[in-house]
């Protein structure tokens, strides 16, 4: 097996240019004809700092054989930013367009109604040229909300197939943190709609495993 991780560094390092590349999280901006939508003022939320593995906490992007449970950090391909934040990031703006709010981040809401999120990140995994795999626990906390309105902890996992190279495996990271800000979403209450704790959902790769509270 660790023939077949040190084949897979070989390979990728060869391709790879002298200079390190980086590589970001954040979806490619995409220009829009449509006017943007004024912001509801109902409520806001606040994602708050992103918690990962220890192991993950690191420049390089960590990548595994499929038939391995060994990982190798590539120190030709970078975050752009530190995980974690760059997870914080993504998901709170996917989350902030999905339900048109504003996201204050850490900082504090000044009487306006707030749905705290806190995420931990249970798996973030990198499969060469098969798939990326990413697990998921998060807790939403009202803040200022009216009675009746309870905390709950939900979790959903999502397994994205991709190519091989970089560029695909980075892109099925965005497009599995998509589809769960999409769910993220979807557990939280609204003035038009009541999220609940067994919806389904129709994205490819996705499993919803529900919430309690």
């Amino acid at each position: 097996m660790r023939m077949m991780i040190l084949t897979l560094t070989g390979i990728l390092a060869a391709c790879a240019s002298h200079a390190p590349q980086y590589y970001s999280l954040q979806a490619p901006a995409v220009g829009s004809a449509q006017p943007k939508k004024e912001v509801s003022r109902d409520f806001v939320i606040s994602v708050q700092p992103v918690l990962i593995p220890e192991q993950l906490s690191r420049p390089q992007i960590l990548v595994a054989s499929p038939d391995s449970a060994e990982v190798v950090p590539l120190n030709v391909a970078l975050w752009a930013g530190p995980l974690e934040a760059q997870i914080r990031d993504a998901l709170a703006d996917s989350l902030s367009k999905r339900l048109n709010v504003l996201d204050l981040g850490p900082a504090k809401a000044d009487g306006t109604p707030v749905w705290r999120v806190y995420v931990d990140v249970q798996r973030f995994d990198s499969l060469y040229g098969k798939e990326v795999r990413q697990d998921i626990v998060w807790r939403l906390e009202p803040q200022g909300m009216p009675r009746g309105v309870k905390k709950r902890v939900c979790s959903a996992q999502a397994r994205i197939p991709v190519d091989e190279g970089m560029a695909s495996l980075v892109a099925g990271h965005r497009q599995a943190l998509d589809s769960l800000a999409d769910v993220i979403a979807q557990t939280i209450p609204t003035r038009d709609k009541n999220a609940s704790a067994s919806a389904e959902f129709a994205r490819e790769g996705l499993n919803f495993r529900g919430c309690v509270g």
